[in-house]
């Protein structure tokens, strides 16, 4: 069984604190129904996978 590796395209979050230096794009939502609208958007325009973890972050990892 093949693993393939997806590499993160960028980060969501409303929270400043929860990524610092990251390496990839850092996109900061003021509410969390901008959070969601963006995460949607990016995901399409990058054709991405759009995951959110349980603390609030949005990781797009390519698909």
């Amino acid at each position: 069984m093949s693993s393939k590796t997806r590499h993160i395209l960028a980060f969501i979050t409303t929270d400043k604190e929860l990524v610092q230096f990251s390496g990839k794009p850092v996109l900061y939502a003021k509410t969390e129904e901008e959070l969601q609208k963006i995460s949607s958007e990016l995901g399409r325009i990058l054709a991405g996978n759009v995951y959110r973890l349980t603390n609030g972050l949005v990781v797009i990892t390519e698909a």
